[in-house]
């Protein structure tokens, strides 16, 4: 019992299909359907042939084993292990991505017919179903006389069917899995990010007009930089903005919060989440002194604020997410003023400025940050 809730704890860690119907394949079908059309092949006098694993973090070694599959019948099933069973004989961490993933990718796969979604420990159940003219397995399976695969041989036997192997070089997800572990960057990054000319599209004071939705246009190139980063490090990231048309009367906080929340969607949706959001409505007294025709909201006047150039708001992001600059590796300001340059070495960090600046040129920029 231990078991079996360890099983389905360790299958809720696995990544799912945020969007069931973005991931759907006329070949995926049910056990039902697949047993019907194994039958009708029988009648035509064509030969199935059934594969069955976990095909999860699908790689060149199982489409290979695939596509001589395929050669070695006229039609092809492939079975995908059910969530729980993978998670039970992988342990913590497995599957990666849900059956029905797995499932939507196998299918796209060209040399495969049908895909089930397999609610069997082991395929002898599913053999015996099918009752496929041969059950194919790869070349390290020839050999071995594990009580699995042997009750699999008898199962094929007795449904007169046979067992073949194929004989292309077999590639492990589990070893796949420890290489990239073993050999993937580590190094851990804060990201600081300022929003307006940066994250998006410069408009001044945003979200004091009511089409502020369809102002709001994110910088490829910066996402693009983002996307890299994350994709190559252990990151952080955390937006920081002044926001002083709160203080101007332009607009309120909530407005600025709507604002960074229709950002964050945005930025989601394209592959990149923000830790943290950070902003100061503040306007500082003496500026705000000078600004003889502003009419400034005077609980938002201050002496003393958080605005960039300071740290403030980057350590109080921190504090938030539990963590301490003194943790990280490298740490960069990525913006495209004086002021990101300024609470860049007010913080340590390095400064990227994205002004009139290439996803190449900022890539490159970075990785020399990296280096050094």
């Amino acid at each position: 019992m231990q078991e079996a809730e360890a099983a389905n704890r360790a299958a809720l860690q696995m990544i799912k299909e945020d969007s069931p119907k973005n991931y759907r394949s006329d070949k995926v079908i049910s056990l039902a359907e697949a047993v019907e059309k194994s039958e009708e092949l029988r009648k035509q006098g064509r030969k199935a042939g059934l594969c069955n694993g976990g095909f999860d973090l699908l790689h060149p070694g199982h489409i290979k084993h695939l596509e001589s599959a395929k050669k070695l019948c006229d039609c092809l099933f492939v079975a995908v292990t059910a969530d729980r069973f993978v998670a039970a004989r992988k342990g913590s961490g497995r599957p990666i991505f849900s059956e029905a993933l797995r499932a939507y990718s196998v299918a796209s796969i060209r040399y495969v017919d049908y895909v089930i979604v397999s609610d069997f420990e082991k395929a002898t159940d599913l053999i015996k179903m099918l009752k496929p003219a041969y059950y194919i397995k790869g070349p390290d399976f020839a050999e071995k006389t594990t009580p699995g695969i042997t009750s699999e041989r008898e199962a094929i036997k007795a449904v007169g069917g046979e067992i073949k192997y194929t004989t292309d070089q077999k590639m492990s997800t589990t070893a796949i899995i420890r290489h990239i572990q073993e050999n993937a960057k580590s190094e851990k990054v804060l990201l600081v990010i300022d929003r307006d000319g940066t994250l998006v599209e410069k408009v001044n004071f945003l979200g004091k007009d009511s089409n502020w939705r369809d102002q709001i246009k994110l910088k490829k190139e910066v996402v693009d930089l983002l996307i890299y980063i994350q994709t190559k490090y252990d990151t952080v990231r955390v937006v920081i903005s002044n926001q002083q048309g709160v203080a101007r009367g332009y607009f309120d906080a909530e407005k600025v919060e709507a604002v960074n929340k229709h950002i964050h969607e945005l930025l989601r949706r394209k592959g990149v989440i923000i830790n943290n959001w950070q902003y100061c409505p503040d306007a500082d007294a003496d500026y705000a002194a000078l600004q003889k025709e502003a009419n400034f909201n005077p609980d938002f006047v201050k002496k003393k604020t958080k605005r960039k150039p300071s740290p403030e708001m980057l350590l109080q992001a921190l504090q938030q997410l539990g963590k301490n600059i003194k943790e990280f590796d490298k740490a960069a300001v990525i913006g495209n003023s004086e002021d990101d340059a300024g609470m860049a070495r007010n913080a340590n960090a390095a400064f990227i400025d994205v002004t009139d600046k290439s996803y190449e040129e900022l890539k490159n920029e970075f990785d020399k940050v990296m280096e050094r």
